[in-house]
């Protein structure tokens, strides 16, 4: 499991990944009317020289090799597997076996299939050493006998250095039938009539996505460097207190799904509770130090969100996650956007593409 402190840290270091953080995890920040920090800030915090930060060109450069890539990639996606009962095993190849396993001639717990079919990737499918080096070559239909060995530090310590046997029955295997990189396939999956059209709307595609990337890169790399430059006077008691509450329900949440306790939770992460209430503390203030600049500098350049730019967020929102209306987000969650995600967030993301551009 992951240290999610040390993740959120990480995340707290750019707004838009807090914001969306605060979102999926569903705590919610209300839906008060009142616009969030919306008194004067000057007191709390001496935001960086936002005026005339300078950066990079961006790096959007689309190669050949780019494209091939790419057009291989939609190939492979476009591919059609068939499940046959002939030809040889090769490692990478899926494929459904049965086994029995013995120890001294007799079945040992756990080691036979039952004839239920197993699907196993060759290679990939971590069965102790030999097991799958072994079916490579073998003829598919066929039945494999393999003299083997369980390891020394094996979870089972009746089987741990031990010799053993499988039988392994080789049912089928799947064979990929990936299409040739011809007009016919070219015509099948889009609107051109020749290659050379395709491999330029491929280009064009390629270098909308490198250009969108190499923005929202540059966008936080100068978010971080105003965020770094900037120095906290003071924090807001109040919102301070709300991001800590927030992200606290939130580690009590997840450790309950799994029946602990914070403590528990404190303890399996290697800390106390004082050091994971520091982690919480430090957490929070980070998130309040970039929503203080955030909604300083829109204030200073009188930028507002309007009641139209806030309901197509509202839209964006519940079609980004899979559904048709706002009604049937509801019916799944029990709430409406603007409970789960809270207005708070929504607000302060649409805020910060404003201030970025």
């Amino acid at each position: 499991m992951t240290h999610l402190l040390q993740g959120s840290k990480k995340a707290a270091t750019s707004l838009a990944a807090i914001f969306l953080t605060a979102a999926l995890l569903f705590t919610g920040c209300g839906s008060s009317g009142k616009e969030p920090y919306d008194y004067d800030l000057s007191k709390y915090i001496k935001p960086a020289d936002y005026i005339g930060v300078t950066y990079g060109k961006l790096d959007t450069e689309v190669t050949s090799d780019d494209i091939k890539a790419e057009i291989d990639k939609r190939r492979e996606n476009d591919a059609e597997t068939e499940t046959v009962e002939t030809g040889t095993v090769a490692s990478g190849d899926a494929i459904r076996i049965d086994y029995v396993g013995t120890i001294d001639g007799v079945e040992f717990e756990g080691g036979n299939s039952k004839n239920m079919g197993v699907d196993i990737v060759v290679g990939k499918a971590n069965y102790i050493e030999g097991f799958e080096a072994g079916l490579v070559g073998a003829e598919v239909g066929s039945t494999v006998v393999l003299d083997l060995r369980f390891p020394d530090d094996y979870g089972s310590a009746e089987l741990a250095g031990k010799d053993c046997q499988f039988t392994v029955d080789i049912h089928s295997k799947d064979v990929k039938h990936v299409p040739e990189y011809d007009l016919d396939w070219v015509k099948k999956v889009s609107d051109c009539k020749s290659l050379n059209e395709y491999e330029e709307s491929v280009y064009d595609e390629l270098l909308a996505e490198k250009k969108e990337t190499a923005e929202d890169d540059r966008r936080q790399e100068i978010w971080l460097k105003l965020v770094g430059e900037s120095e906290v006077l003071d924090y807001p008691e109040k919102e301070l207190k709300e991001e800590k509450e927030s992200y606290r329900d939130y580690i009590k949440n997840f450790a309950g799904q799994y029946g602990y306790t914070i403590d528990q939770y404190a303890s399996m992460m290697n800390m106390t509770t004082d050091q994971l209430e520091n982690e919480i503390e430090n957490y929070a203030k980070e998130v309040v130090k970039n929503e203080m600049l955030l909604f300083y500098i829109a204030r200073k350049e009188n930028i507002t969100v309007s009641d139209e730019e806030y309901n197509r967020a509202i839209t964006d929102i519940y079609t980004e996650q899979g559904y048709e209306s706002e009604d049937a987000f509801k019916e799944t969650y029990g709430k409406t956007v603007e409970q789960a995600f809270g207005k708070k967030y929504i607000l302060s993301d649409i805020y910060l593409k404003k201030v970025m551009d």
